[in-house]
């Protein structure tokens, strides 16, 4: 598997690293770090700063851009077939992406907020702006990742949904981990369904919907047979992307997996997609599969 890495000195960036190590077979990893010197100058350089002030400074945030890289080096080379480091300057999200795009990469991984090389300066919106654009898998860590031994893996009848269980079917992470594979149906409510309480065949409706909901779990699970993991099962009820949270609260999962509907890039979030707002309301980490 061929990983990008985005790094800089954030501790979201440190608990993203945290995810190779739990990787089942070590990738060919690029580890990346994009400088964002215009915003950097926007926010320090003032205008009645001199000149050489501002290339000081350049030099200083290069250098330690430099060191965060060798530091991710040497502290994942362990776990990984091959590793190269990048040093890039400009849109910090743009520059991710690119990267992606050049290495032909199957996963992104990014800390949910990172800072640029110099640990103070926030760069809000890249995770999400990454995981709108890229045009690969991109996993988003939002805590700590010492282990992972608990994910919830969210489906549906789409094909998004298959492409994210032949993922995991891939075995990227050691096990065991404990999977729940969940779906989610429209609560067979009246107001819901538009059939009145009491009429006749809503048991019945009801009782398909349950039928149908247990048919589409066995026929995933099957397909993600591991010995990696531990596999059960859940038919959820409500808004999906609400009974999806809910879930992964009550398993207390470290990561949700979910597929993504390969919308345009530019719908993505735009339409409040399920994996969207799963992103954005998540308290773990989200794999949003491609």
């Amino acid at each position: 598997m061929r990983v990008v890495l985005a790094v800089d000195a954030s501790p979201d960036s440190k608990n993203a690293a945290q995810v190779v190590r739990h990787m089942s077979e070590p990738p060919v990893l690029d580890v990346l770090n994009v400088v964002d010197e215009d915003a950097l100058k926007h926010a320090y350089i003032s205008p009645t700063m001199p000149a050489e002030y501002l290339e000081t400074y350049r030099r200083e945030v290069a250098e330690v851009a430099e060191q965060v890289l060798h530091e991710m080096k040497a502290e994942l080379e362990p776990y990984c077939r091959h590793i190269r480091l990048i040093a890039d300057s400009g849109d910090a999200a743009e520059g991710i992406i690119l990267t992606a795009e050049e290495s032909h990469a199957d996963l992104v991984i990014v800390g949910q907020r990172g800072m640029t090389a110099t640990p103070s300066f926030l760069l809000g919106g890249v995770s999400q702006k990454v995981a709108t654009y890229a045009p690969c898998s991109v996993l988003v860590v939002k805590e700590p990742m010492a282990k992972l031994d608990r994910i919830l893996v969210a489906i549906d009848g789409s094909e998004a949904a298959h492409k994210a269980v032949e993922f995991l079917a891939r075995c990227p992470f050691k096990g065991p981990v404990q999977a729940l594979v969940v779906t989610v149906w429209p609560s067979p409510r009246s107001e819901t369904w538009g059939i009145p309480s009491g009429t006749p065949g809503r048991s019945e409706l009801k009782r398909m919907v349950e039928d149908k909901g247990q048919e589409l779990l066995q026929k995933i699970t099957g397909e993600c047979a591991n010995e990696s993991y531990r596999l059960t099962t859940e038919l959820l009820h409500g808004d999906p992307a609400f009974a999806i949270l809910d879930a992964a609260v009550r398993h207390q999962a470290q990561l949700i997996v979910i597929g993504s509907r390969g919308m345009k890039a530019i719908k993505r979030f735009l339409l409040g997609s399920v994996s969207g707002k799963v992103l954005v309301h998540a308290s773990c980490s989200v794999l949003i599969v491609r």
